[in-house]
């Protein structure tokens, strides 16, 4: 009995030490540098798990065909988009107050959406990121999904 009361102390210490250890690590980086991270865990999927983890629980994201309401409504969605997103070029981003704005290219494996432009704004607050509206031209990606309902 002892065994696993040790066994389970040292689980929580460690857990605990990992927490603090991220949270350390966020408050750290100027949230320019947290909105960069999380944009590059789209280009390494060994590292989407550590982007993902700077989202809030209740994280907001609005692009011209969607809004979603949770973290967890958003990893169903970035599951589908590593599906076919191969790279996120940051091209300039900028900082004011609680917002960064981005401006990047987003490359596709999708025949004719090879490359696409976009502007994403990110509201960053005590090192998570809250929310993020994304605006990009939908007008092919809309052709794109209606005939994959076809």
């Amino acid at each position: 009995m002892r065994l696993i009361k040790r066994a389970l102390l040292i689980g929580i210490i460690i857990f605990s030490i990992n927490t603090y250890a991220q949270k350390k690590e966020r408050n750290n980086m100027t949230n320019q540098e947290i909105v960069t991270k999380f944009l590059n865990g789209f280009n390494d999927s060994t590292q989407i798990k550590k982007s993902l983890d700077l989202l809030a629980d209740d994280y907001k994201f609005k692009n011209p065909m969607v809004a979603l309401n949770s973290k967890a409504e958003f990893i169903k969605l970035a599951q589908e988009i590593g599906a076919v997103i191969t790279r996120i070029n940051i091209i300039n981003i900028s900082e004011n107050g609680n917002w960064v704005a981005t401006f990047y290219e987003f490359k596709s494996s999708i025949p004719g959406l090879k490359s696409n432009i976009a502007s994403e704004w990110f509201k960053v607050e005590n090192g998570i990121i809250k929310e993020s509206h994304l605006i990009y031209d939908t007008s092919e990606w809309r052709k794109f999904y209606a005939q994959m309902k076809e």
